[in-house]
């Protein structure tokens, strides 16, 4: 079987978007970015992201760490893709860039 792996490094509007930084209790650095997601479909929702930060600065993205609203607007974003959210991790790097996520469908 095989498995086709969307990143979707999409463009996501965002207003009001803020970061968060926290330590989490296994020492672990969390920035909690508070953005609208916008699931092009119309529908924008706002939702809080837990991003792992790395010592490279760059942050890491696991949909399990996910609150449940977040999960759930990831999963309607990957629907509409005919997907499902990927289980591993997404980085996001790069000057100015505030979201990605990654879907997977099989073919």
């Amino acid at each position: 079987m095989l498995l086709s792996l969307l990143l979707a490094v999409v463009q996501v509007i965002t207003t009001g978007a803020y970061d968060e930084v926290r330590q989490a209790d296994d020492g672990r650095t969390l920035i909690l970015r508070t953005i609208d997601w916008d699931t092009d479909d119309g529908e924008r929702t706002r939702v809080t992201v837990h991003w792992q930060l790395l010592d490279d600065g760059s942050m890491l993205y696991e949909y399990s760490r996910q609150p449940p609203a977040t999960q759930a607007v990831h999963r309607r974003a990957c629907a509409l893709r005919d997907a499902e959210p990927s289980s591993g991790v997404s980085f996001l790097a790069g000057e100015g860039t505030t979201h990605g996520f990654a879907c997977t469908s099989t073919p």
